[in-house]
């Protein structure tokens, strides 16, 4: 809902009018096409292809899809896929999209160096939730000899999610689910607590009596109501031209109450 949310503005942020979306049917792609779809129209921008439509997510064949795209005359295509996408790509490229106006989501804003012709992809944009993980975080998650592999997405949240279940867990005296789950929120800064930005710092606060709130690497926010950050970063990555992502900036967005 989030990364809908951030790329629809993004759509609309960048001058787009008429958008064409290439989505699977699945609910993930579906789901997220929804709410692209819903806050980019709000922003003004008109909808020419892929609001309801849909295909197959076993497809091969997307010269009719990519031939109805074109026809639609957007000024960008947004493609909502995950392992389609390269010979979406390729169908589109083949029918005369512009593919320098491409939008992509966390499924598939990926390198396609190898796949595409160099520069094909250049200007186009994707969005990946999650922060852009400072270089000494980085150094730090390769000191530890874990093959990232090439990769570092969701590093950052996946470490702060764990200090804040050990913080949890040293707030409420048991290291059991229940008593982790009941003192999240408290740990991430829902009782308005003192702030501290790591697990040493924190665990000090805490032995002398007081609240916390944890300042991670993700900056997320306290828990809201429903026990959910409630805010969460997006990163924006722009294509270059070797075809691969490289990040811009990152845009923040609220997470809804359930």
């Amino acid at each position: 809902t989030v990364q809908g949310a951030v790329m629809g503005n993004l759509i609309a942020q960048d001058g787009v009018q008429k958008l064409a979306i290439a989505v699977f049917n699945d609910e993930y792609g579906t789901g997220l096409r929804d709410t692209i779809a819903k806050t980019a129209s709000e922003a003004g921008v008109n909808i020419v292809y892929g609001e309801k439509d849909t295909f197959d997510p076993t497809e091969t064949n997307f010269s009719s899809i990519a031939t109805a795209i074109k026809a639609s005359n957007p000024d960008a295509t947004l493609v909502i896929a995950f392992d389609q996408t390269k010979p979406l790509l390729k169908a589109l490229a083949s029918a005369g999209v512009d593919m320098h106006k491409l939008y992509f989501v966390d499924g598939n804003t990926s390198d396609y160096s190898s796949e595409l012709d160099a520069g094909l992809l250049k200007g186009s944009k994707g969005t990946i939730p999650g922060v852009n993980p400072s270089d000494d975080f980085v150094k730090r998650l390769k000191s530890t000899g874990v093959d990232l592999k090439n990769t570092t997405t969701y590093g950052a949240e996946t470490y702060d999610g764990i200090i804040l279940a050990a913080l949890a867990a040293q707030k409420g005296g048991s290291a059991d689910g229940k008593t982790i789950q009941a003192n999240m929120a408290a740990v991430s800064g829902s009782t308005k607590g003192e702030k501290c930005d790591s697990y040493k710092a924190c665990v000090a606060l805490l032995k002398d009596g007081k609240e916390i709130q944890y300042q991670g690497q993700t900056s997320i926010g306290a828990f809201n109501d429903a026990h959910d950050p409630s805010s969460a970063s997006i990163g924006v990555y722009k294509y270059d031209a070797d075809n691969k992502p490289v990040f811009d900036h990152s845009q923040e967005g609220s997470v809804p109450k359930a």
